[in-house]
């Protein structure tokens, strides 16, 4: 087969035609055209196709890289906003912990104070006779002091914080003898407990219940009215019967 080199060819219509000997042994040649313009077509779709797919695969992998990257980048400021803000949360709940520890704390010990009792509860040690006039009748065996405020050696009360105070005292005096005694607060006489017995041959009780303003500091006892101190009982059938006590209302 020859080609004829004086045919024409030139882009996507080339045509080449081609000598092929007709019959062997003969000397006659076969001349035909071919058109190469379809396979020219082909090929070239072939390449673009090639080109596009690669063009294709080089923006997908650019793309990927690029959103990578931008992930990367939004996942490390997000990481650190989120860093920055919770130290800002906990830094914030932790001061907020702090305030709300110091007010309960605070709370607390105004309940504590508020809630505070004071009271006590003091009977004698022995009996006590022929006391002058004006002496701190002192009812020295302390059973109840809640608060510390009562004082058994002195046998008097010191007010702890202001208010209102409940006092009573029970005197239990012998035959014929007298035994009144009264409530001092503050340096004032505030009331009254007579038990006359100079007429009777037998025990006589008084008791007095009173409520009494106090400021801070002020001080309260029994003291002996005049020179009525004759005698007091300790007991009653083995149980205490003179007694003072006080509270805080």
């Amino acid at each position: 087969m020859q080609e004829d080199e004086n045919s024409p060819c030139s882009g996507l219509g080339c045509r080449k035609t081609v000598s092929l000997p007709l019959l062997d042994q003969m000397k006659g040649t076969l001349k035909a055209d071919f058109d190469m313009s379809e396979m020219n077509k082909l090929i070239k779709a072939y390449i673009d196709q090639e080109i596009r797919s690669a063009v294709e695969i080089g923006l997908k992998n650019g793309v990927e890289n690029i959103i990578s990257l931008k992930m990367q980048q939004v996942q490390q400021e997000t990481a650190s906003v989120i860093d920055k803000n919770m130290s800002r949360y906990i830094s914030d709940f932790e001061s907020n912990m702090i305030k709300l520890k110091q007010d309960n704390e605070k709370a607390l010990n105004e309940m504590k104070k508020v809630s505070k009792k004071f009271a006590f509860f003091a009977t004698l040690s022995s009996d006590r006779s022929n006391l002058p006039g004006d002496t701190v009748v002192i009812f020295d065996t302390v059973s109840v002091n809640e608060g510390d405020a009562y004082d058994g050696t002195a046998g008097k009360f010191t007010c702890p914080e202001d208010g209102l105070f409940h006092f009573s005292w029970t005197t239990v005096s012998g035959d014929g003898k007298d035994f009144t005694s009264v409530l001092v607060a503050n340096d004032n006489t505030i009331a009254a407990n007579a038990v006359d017995s100079d007429s009777v041959s037998d025990h006589m009780t008084g008791t007095s219940n009173v409520i009494v303003r106090m400021i801070k500091g002020q001080k309260a006892w029994i003291a002996v009215h005049k020179g009525d101190g004759k005698h007091l009982n300790k007991e009653w059938n083995g149980s205490p019967c003179s007694m003072f006590s006080g509270f805080k209302l």
